[in-house]
């Protein structure tokens, strides 16, 4: 674990900057430290990089003249610690002051505690890369290649103090493994597995290669297809809430208290009303035992709690932290985040709203049953393009790759579907959901079939194919390197 010298240096400053901003104007304090440790492995065309490092910091956020103000550093001297809070301040008198805002929260005991693998805490250099070892195949099939693999370990501390009297220090601690091929089965395409866990030993570093090499070969040798018009669409689980992004990160957004307060979300004002199919539940439940993203406290110290958003298509709630909460008249739900999933260093960002761990509740279908009821059209996932979506109407325009279904059958893989729509229509028009769910890092959710969506393709230009053939075979005969490895 981090040493216990910079653990003592974090407490001292928070009560040192606590104290300083009671005494120069903040009407409210609060101040957030973290100690993280953090062990990263990656190889990439056989390429090795690691990196260990420490990240530690402290930030502050005030309440004066009716405004928040923030501020972070990373030193831990006294004048620095007054300095950064000072700077809170002003930014928070340069402000217009805000009738809606309401003390940080006070403290209350969370009533669910999360299990620690202390085994993290202590782990050394040796034993933490053995499962990374693990992951490296001794022998691929014929026309696929390794990618990259990578691995993590993260143990940390945080702390949260404020002058409504939160004292909260947490212990978290978890890692991750993943690897990526390459298949150049006609067209180039690749694919990945990662899981993560919070218990040492959990993930089976031969079962994530095995599932990675699966999947890229579920999706060698793709197509490309000329057609538009309404298909019915299959979503994995892959294709809702991605590792790095599904469809549905535009739901999450549309949900977001703040967004509904400012009526720049289709579902501002729909508490109560039908917006999804009698079928689709939405859960966030932070107190999953088994998410690396549990917790049992969000980022302003609310004990966190399972909430559900939308329960058989009637919007029930949003993501609410203690302020929009109180805008909207309502109570928070637990869901102020610092960072976000993947959202980089939580000391440089106030805190935010956002989801913890998603859930949407399975349903009596099953995946099969899905496929042989979809007599044309696609099971998609990897999309491309997310980013670029209306997040106020959730309007979305993306790529994807996946599998064409004819008649009942999955025929073969595509790429380059382009399928465009509204987050709105789509989940109204979810008619199937599978009782099979599968877990993410920050997810558990089932196969959901939309019974129509706007697609559009273009067959893959004919230079382009030939142009392929023609590298393959210069490949096979080895009068050229791949450039795609």
């Amino acid at each position: 674990m981090v040493n216990s010298d910079l653990k003592d240096k974090i407490q001292k400053a928070l009560d040192i900057g606590l104290e300083y901003a009671k005494k120069n104007g903040a009407e409210h304090a609060e101040g957030f430290g973290i100690l993280e440790r953090t062990f990263n492995l990656e190889l990439e065309k056989n390429k090795p990089k690691h990196n260990l490092g420490i990240l530690h910091g402290i930030a502050f956020r005030v309440i004066a003249n009716n405004a928040y103000g923030f501020a972070y550093t990373s030193s831990f001297k006294s004048e620095d610690i007054k300095q950064t809070v000072k700077a809170a301040i002003q930014n928070a008198k340069t402000k217009t002051p805000d009738p809606d805002i309401v003390p940080f929260p006070e403290t209350k005991k969370a009533e669910h505690p999360l299990k620690l693998d202390k085994k993290f805490l202590d782990m050394g250099i040796d034993e933490s890369v053995e499962p990374f070892e693990q992951l490296l195949p001794s022998k691929l099939p014929k026309n696929l290649y390794f990618l990259t693999a990578m691995g993590n370990i993260d143990s940390g501390e945080t702390f949260l103090k404020n002058t409504s009297g939160i004292d909260i220090y947490k212990q978290e601690a978890g890692y991750g493994l993943g690897i990526g091929f390459l298949s150049i089965h006609g067209f180039p395409i690749y694919d990945f597995h990662f899981e993560g866990a919070r218990e040492w030993g959990k993930i089976i570093p031969q079962e994530i290669t095995k599932k990675a090499i699966e999947k890229t070969l579920a999706v060698a040798k793709p197509q490309t297809l000329s057609l538009s018009g309404e298909y019915p669409i299959i979503l994995p689980p892959e294709g809702s809430y991605g590792l790095f992004g599904g469809l549905f990160m535009i739901l999450t957004d549309l949900l977001r208290g703040d967004k509904a307060s400012r009526g720049e979300t289709v579902f501002s004002d729909k508490i109560g009303e039908k917006v999804a199919a009698d079928n689709f539940t939405l859960i966030d439940d932070p107190l999953h035992p088994d998410m690396i993203t549990s917790t049992n406290y969000d980022a302003e110290g609310v004990p966190t709690q399972k909430t559900t958003l939308i329960e058989n298509g009637i919007l029930q709630t949003y993501y609410l932290n203690s302020y929009y909460a109180n805008k909207l008249n309502m109570e928070s739900n637990g869901k102020a985040t610092r960072g976000g999933f993947f959202g980089g260093n939580p000391i440089k960002r106030s805190p935010s709203i956002g989801s913890y761990a998603t859930i949407i509740e399975p349903g009596d279908s099953s995946k099969e049953e899905m496929i042989q009821e979809t007599k044309e059209g696609f099971m998609l996932q990897n999309f491309m393009g997310i980013h670029m979506s209306d997040f106020s109407s959730g309007r979305f325009s993306v790529t994807g790759s996946g599998w064409y279904i004819k008649n009942g059958e999955i025929t073969f893989p595509v790429q380059d579907i382009t399928i465009s729509g509204t987050i709105p229509e789509l989940i109204q028009n979810i008619d199937l959901i599978s009782k099979e769910r599968k877990q993410g890092l920050n997810n558990e959710v089932p196969y959901l079939r939309v019974s129509k969506l706007s697609v559009t393709a273009k067959k893959m230009d004919f230079k382009v194919r030939i142009g392929m053939k023609i590298l393959k075979t210069l490949m096979a005969l080895g009068l050229v390197k791949n450039p795609f490895i």
